[in-house]
């Protein structure tokens, strides 16, 4: 396997429970959407703002694109050992609701992303000079785009798929059955510190806009087509909620 240009790639040795490559993504490339932007200020999906609010909007965005530095690592292993609710990876072990997410995984990525702290420097310092309406939308934007950069990375890892392989959905410490307290497991197996990545002892990442989680590698008859970890929610609602028409990828479909 060739790594892209823009990715520092590092192969190991195959076993259980070992780690099988790691990665470096200096630069992954996004782009941000009004439609997101505009559900994040909560703006329904059939509900159009007025043309200067638009206007607006896009504005700051073209101006968001300016404080972002979209970057990301991963590593990936072969786990060692499974229970419905504990996976060993590594010689650590990730707590939580497993089983669900990654059954049928054959190999697990572990991954971290950021778009670094210009982005909410920014938008702390509007809202703190009174314009509130501009902080609130590159915060908005400085989240959208953490989760783009989590999806451009998936886009990379697709390099590690076989030709009938596919991706679980992701799965993340404070989400869906997984204690926030698993952030420290996940500081473990993956290099944070390469793309600038911290933890706070309040078991947050700094820079803010940042996520951190897990993805399944695969059987596509076993795992299924890797879809938004908002599928299974029940919160219809949220607007930070991923839609179909986002076009997330399906892996060798």
């Amino acid at each position: 396997m060739t790594p892209p240009p823009d990715q520092d790639w590092n192969a190991r040795p195959t076993g259980a429970g070992s780690l099988l490559a790691t990665a470096k993504l200096p630069k992954l490339e996004i782009t941000l959407r009004l439609p997101d932007i505009l559900r994040g200020l909560g703006y329904p999906q059939d509900t159009a703002p007025s043309q200067p609010v638009i206007e607006s909007v896009e504005r700051l965005m073209g101006e968001a694109g300016d404080y972002l530095r979209p970057r990301g690592t991963y590593s990936l292993y072969v786990p060692a050992a499974w229970t419905d609710r504990s996976l060993n990876l590594g010689g650590a072990t990730i707590a939580g609701n497993v089983r669900e997410f990654f059954r049928g995984a054959r190999r697990i990525a572990v991954f971290m992303v950021t778009v670094g702290d210009e982005i909410t420097q920014q938008a702390t310092m509007r809202d703190k000079a009174g314009d509130a309406f501009a902080g609130r939308v590159l915060d908005i934007a400085g989240s959208w785009a953490a989760e783009l950069t989590a999806q451009a990375l998936t886009t990379h890892l697709a390099s590690h798929l076989g030709p009938d392989e596919s991706f679980t959905q992701r799965h993340s410490p404070g989400f869906c059955g997984m204690e926030l307290a698993q952030q420290r497991v996940l500081f473990r197996l993956v290099p944070a510190d390469a793309i600038g990545i911290t933890l706070l002892p309040s078991l947050f990442m700094h820079p803010l806009k940042s996520m951190s989680g897990l993805i399944g590698l695969g059987p596509r008859a076993e795992v299924g087509e890797h879809l938004s970890p908002c599928e299974p929610c029940p919160l219809v609602d949220c607007p930070m909620r991923q839609q179909e028409s986002d076009g997330l990828l399906r892996a060798g479909s």
